[in-house]
């Protein structure tokens, strides 16, 4: 059997991003490791989702770098960071599934645009995707039809359809119910047994972060509290990670940037 493609790693070099007028993260040197399940931790407004955008190369940083393994990803060529952005599936946070399309017309539509494969070929790789989530026998119902877990599972399908060597997941618990939220997180650890992706979750939820998490970055106040490992996490003797963790109120509150 072949060897799988090695999963990348991705490292931010003093990175800022946000938007003109609110920098919202500053001076972040992060490295995620490849094959390993990241959590990028935070409050609201911390800056987690709009890291996630900056990595998928959706907005370019207002100072810095974002290399993946040892590329500068805005330093590739036009033709290396197609290829590059092929590699990187992205399950959104609400999902992102056209409710005018079916199940598996979602699934189908990255390799309708990206690939020449022919239409048989590419109903089985979406059977295929959708029995990794559960969801094979639900090919032919519409988003409207799927409860918000199931949409969810959906949105994993459709980020897998490309075999891609990175999966990044905005708030893939958000909305969901506790029995539900877990789920998702179990599907998402079975994945990466299976795949053995480089995984990056943006959550301020701290039961998938207990669940899942090999490698955690804490953001707050505009820059990186805190990068190292889950047992490291826990015994961290900051003030704000403890009440965050510990889910106190009256926060140690940062200067707004």
């Amino acid at each position: 059997m072949a060897s799988r493609p090695k999963a990348p790693s991705i490292t931010t070099k003093n990175l800022a991003v946000g938007y003109p007028g609110n920098v919202t993260l500053r001076d972040a040197n992060i490295t995620l490791p490849g094959g390993k399940i990241s959590v990028i931790l935070g409050g609201s407004g911390c800056g987690k989702s709009t890291l996630l955008r900056h990595i998928l190369g959706l907005a370019v940083p207002s100072e810095g770098k974002i290399f993946i393994e040892d590329e500068d990803l805005f330093a590739m060529s036009p033709d290396r960071f197609y290829k590059h952005k092929r590699n990187m599936g992205v399950l959104f946070q609400d999902g992102a599934l056209l409710g005018s399309l079916s199940l598996g017309e979602n699934i189908s539509l990255p390799l309708l645009e990206h690939t020449n494969l022919d239409e048989g070929t590419i109903q089985t790789m979406v059977r295929l995707k959708l029995s990794l989530v559960g969801l094979e026998q639900f090919m032919d119902y519409y988003p409207n039809q799927l409860s918000g877990g199931m949409r969810k599972r959906a949105g994993l399908a459709r980020a897998l359809v490309m075999d891609p060597r990175m999966l990044l997941c905005d708030e893939p618990s958000a909305g969901l119910d506790p029995i539900t939220a877990a789920e998702v997180d179990r599907l998402i650890l079975d994945l990466h047994e299976a795949l053995g992706m480089t995984i990056v979750v943006v959550t301020h939820d701290l039961d998938s972060l207990f669940t899942i998490a090999e490698h955690v970055v804490v953001l707050h106040g505009g820059k990186v509290l805190f990068e190292g490992g889950i047992d490291a996490l826990k015994s961290t003797e900051d003030i704000y990670i403890r009440q965050f963790l510990d889910r106190q109120p009256n926060i140690r509150q940062a200067p707004f940037l």
